[in-house]
C-alpha cells in the first residue's frame, strides 16, 4: 500500500524497538513524529507521546481486550488504561477493519462514531487467481491459525467417520493433536510459513474452514476467495460481514452444520464453482489499491483538519 501512495504521501517510518521498553518506544517515537501519525500494529499506547499532533489509531480487533477481561482483572485493568483509554485522548481519528469492530469501539469507550473511519484489510497481491481443476480424493480442508476461538475442536467433531483431511497452519493445542489422533483424521500441521508457502497451501485445499468464534475481521476469507477457493465461515459478527453472501455460513457452534457444508461443497461441483465465482467477487472489494486510495483520502481529511 506504501507503494502505491508513492509520490503522494511522504511516508517516514517509526518501528518499534523491542529491546527497549514501551515507554522507551513512546518517547522515541515522540521524536519521530511527523505532521500526521498513523498508529498502527497493536502499538496504541504511542499515542501518549504523540499529544498535540494529528493522530490516526488503526484498530484490527478487540478480541484480546474481550479475552483478557474474563482472566485476568489487574492486566485487563492495565491494558485497558493503556492500550485504550488514554491513547483514545490523543487521537484525531480512528480506522477499523470492519462494522463489528466499530460498533464494540464504540461500546465499550464511547468513542465519537462521526471519528470513526471502516477501511477493511487489503488482500495481498501475491494471492493470485489458481483454478481448481480437480478435488482431491481426500477432500482437504484448510484451517489457517490455531486457539480454541479458531474452532478446530468442531471442525474435528465435523471430520469424525469421514475421509476429509484437514491442513493446519498454526500450533494446535496438545488436546486438540490428541482429539485429531483420536479420531483418525487426516492431518498435517504447519508454521513459520513464508507468504509464498501460505499461498501455495491456499493453492493445495480444496476448501478454506474460518468458521471460527471470534474474529475481528477474517483475512484468510479474501486470501482463499482470491485464489478461487470456496470458504466455509461463520454466521456471525465480522466473518459474515467480510463474507456477505460468497461463503458458505454456518453456526460454528454445530458440527453437523460443518459437515453438512463441506459435503455440499465436495458432491456438488456446480455449487462449489458457484461459491468460488461469488467468493472472487468479493475478493475484489479488497484489492490493496483500493484499500490505499482509502487511506490516501484520510490523510487529506487530517492536513485540512485544524484538530
Amino acid at each position: 500500500m506504501k507503494e502505491c501512495l508513492a509520490g503522494k504521501v511522504l511516508i517516514t517510518d517509526f518501528v518499534c524497538n523491542a529491546s527497549l521498553s514501551r515507554w522507551q518506544n513512546t518517547l522515541q517515537a515522540a521524536r519521530h513524529a511527523g505532521a500526521i501519525n498513523h498508529i498502527t500494529g497493536d502499538v496504541n499506547f504511542l499515542a501518549l507521546g504523540l499529544r498535540g499532533k494529528r493522530n490516526i489509531l488503526t484498530i484490527h480487533d478487540l478480541g484480546h481486550y474481550d479475552t483478557l477481561k474474563k482472566r485476568n482483572a489487574l492486566q485487563f485493568l492495565v491494558y485497558k488504561l493503556f492500550w485504550f483509554r488514554l491513547p483514545l485522548r490523543y487521537v484525531s481519528m480512528v480506522t477499523v477493519v470492519s462494522e463489528f469492530t466499530k460498533s464494540k469501539l464504540i461500546g465499550y469507550f464511547n468513542f465519537p462514531e462521526d471519528r470513526i473511519r471502516i477501511i477493511p484489510d487489503p488482500v495481498k497481491p501475491i494471492f493470485q487467481y489458481v483454478p481448481k481443476v480437480e478435488l482431491n480424493a481426500k477432500p482437504h480442508i484448510l484451517m489457517m491459525g490455531t486457539g480454541k476461538h479458531k474452532n478446530l475442536d468442531n471442525l474435528v467433531e465435523a471430520a469424525k467417520d469421514s475421509d476429509f483431511h484437514i491442513d493446519i497452519i498454526g500450533w494446535p493445542a496438545p488436546d486438540e493433536l490428541e482429539k485429531l489422533r483420536a479420531c483418525n483424521i487426516a492431518h498435517k500441521v504447519y508454521s513459520h510459513l513464508t507468504d509464498e508457502e501460505v499461498y501455495q497451501r491456499y493453492i493445495a485445499c480444496d476448501i478454506m474452514f474460518n468458521a471460527s468464534f471470534y474474529e475481528g475481521f477474517g483475512m484468510p476469507i479474501i486470501e482463499a476467495q482470491a485464489v478461487g477457493r470456496p470458504v466455509i465461515t461463520s454466521n456471525l459478527g465480522a466473518m459474515a460481514e467480510v463474507a456477505r453472501d460468497s461463503a458458505v455460513l454456518v453456526d460454528p457452534g454445530q458440527p453437523a452444520a460443518i459437515r453438512d457444508a463441506i459435503r455440499s461443497l465436495v458432491e456438488d461441483r456446480e455449487y462449489y464453482n458457484k461459491i468460488v465465482a461469488l467468493g472472487r467477487e468479493n475478493a475484489a472489494r479488497f484489492d490493496y489499491k483500493s484499500i490505499a486510495l482509502q487511506y490516501l483520502e484520510i490523510y487529506r481529511e487530517m492536513a485540512g483538519s485544524n484538530k
